[in-house]
């Protein structure tokens, strides 16, 4: 299958382009991480596939239309993740739970 076809049927069947559902997909792991760890920006940015820091807090604020650190405040009501959910960082149980806008 071309590449061109590849990115016609997939965008049938999800009507998004593969990067775009890639980007998102990499969101929504950065938010399950933001919400259940206490880990830094930086390292959520790498965990979730972004290339840099800046990169990831524009790509997340285009998304979800704030900043990971005020999703997080928001989230967490203005306290830290405790630490002992640093462990869940792994999978992404529960991930379709979560919304993007």
């Amino acid at each position: 299958m071309s590449e061109r076809t590849f990115s016609r049927r997939f965008r049938e069947q999800t009507g998004t382009t593969p990067l775009q559902w890639l980007l998102r997909a990499r969101v929504r792991r950065a938010q399950y991480l933001l919400e259940n760890t206490d880990h830094s920006v930086e390292r959520i940015a790498r965990q979730a596939g972004f290339g840099s820091p800046t990169a990831f807090r524009e790509r997340f604020r285009k998304v979800v239309g704030t900043t990971p650190y005020a999703y997080r405040t928001a989230f967490h009501g203005k306290t830290k993740a405790p630490a002992a959910r640093s462990q869940a960082a792994g999978a992404v149980p529960g991930q379709a739970g979560l919304h993007v806008m």
